[in-house]
């Protein structure tokens, strides 16, 4: 192959196809339309979940070719508030989770996949924006609306090492709000799943609550938001690319926690183009079913609301945080049985929050 790999964004999906590809001898070139990776971040802590699977996500990322040159700290404990019940500690005797830093600054991932890439050879053409783009290439432009938003900000501060979740309707409506620091430095956000319009009451709840809960100093208060696209479809091969990360809808619907299916993604997209199988049969096979289940656990969540962030509470810090977890976030027959009914739910709420935007002046 001579012609390089058009991918079109420099994200982690983007950028971990372009390592994939580049370690089997294929030139890429990437376009972003920033001037460089993880623009749109803020610098903040985020996680790279470690429950969906039993081999641990780092064995899974250097499976892939993609090492680890960026911070990735593994988190074994933390704790949980629920409002209506005490505090709770979880921990594992896995990593939960890995704390990552996301944005354009030093040891960030972004940054660390844009060093892989670019050791490896590939070409990259910042601040440069692709309308039409030629066959076999990788598309990777990012979330294209707010289906979650995080209101949140970082922080410098003398606290010891944490890791806080809440799950409070009144902090953070269907979602829930974290906490985390390293080294002191800090991350705190309140993850929305509706009435967006409310982001910066959540804000200044959540900063209240962890303020008085945890008694952490902040200094150095930069305040950052984002959002996150969730949406299922047949294919996503269109317009001559295979789409990947949150372009392809590709996000974890119940909290967030895409990295995963955004590397994997680049990953399948780098393996169809060198191997000539369908994409669509590479991502159906590896990410539909969890994808799947990830809006059936959104649906229950929301439905059973304080009781069931009660009952996720005990269960999480009574047993191992990461076999319960991997259970819920993987395909069930009763899971296949509540999809349509997730699906019909997700439909027509995307259409009242269309019909809102429509009518917000």
């Amino acid at each position: 192959m001579n012609e390089p790999v058009t991918i079109v964004g420099a994200g982690p999906a983007g950028i971990a196809a372009a390592i994939v590809l580049r370690r089997h001898g294929i030139p890429v070139r990437i376009f972003e339309k920033y001037p460089d990776v993880g623009y749109r971040l803020s610098g903040d802590f985020q996680g790279l979940e470690n429950w969906s699977t039993e081999p641990d996500v780092v064995e899974l990322l250097k499976g892939m070719g993609i090492g680890i040159n960026f911070l990735c700290v593994p988190y074994y404990s933390g704790s949980v508030h629920v409002s209506g019940m005490d505090a709770v500690k979880v921990a594992s005797g896995r990593p939960i989770f890995y704390l990552v830093r996301r944005g354009a600054v030093p040891g960030s991932l972004d940054t660390g996949l844009r060093e892989q890439a670019m050791a490896l050879g590939a070409e990259f053409v910042f601040n440069h924006r692709v309308n039409d783009f030629p066959d076999m290439s990788i598309v990777g432009t990012g979330p294209t609306a707010a289906d979650i938003i995080a209101v949140g900000m970082t922080f410098t501060t003398t606290g010891e090492d944490m890791a806080v979740a809440v799950f409070d309707d009144e902090i953070a409506l269907r979602g829930y709000a974290y906490l985390l620091v390293h080294r002191g430095f800090g991350t705190m956000a309140s993850v929305l799943y509706g009435d967006f319009h409310r982001e910066k009451e959540s804000f200044a709840r959540m900063s209240e609550f962890f303020r008085g809960k945890t008694a952490i100093d902040i200094r150095d208060e930069k305040r950052f938001a984002g959002y996150g696209t969730f949406f299922l479809r047949n294919s996503q091969i269109l317009r001559k690319g295979l789409y990947v990360g949150e372009s392809a809808g590709f996000q974890d619907y119940l909290w967030g926690f895409g990295m995963r299916y955004a590397l994997l993604s680049g990953f399948l997209a780098a393996r169809s183009i060198m191997e000539g199988v369908d994409y669509d049969l590479l991502w159906k096979r590896e990410l539909k079913p969890m994808l799947e289940t990830s809006l059936v656990n959104r649906f229950l969540v929301e439905r059973f609301g304080g009781a069931g962030y009660r009952y996720l509470a005990r269960k999480l810090s009574s047993s191992d945080p990461c076999e319960f977890l991997r259970r819920h976030y993987n395909h069930s027959f009763g899971k296949h049985l509540l999809l349509p009914i997730a699906k019909r739910a997700f439909r027509n709420r995307t259409r009242l929050h269309n019909m809102a935007l429509r009518r917000d002046p």
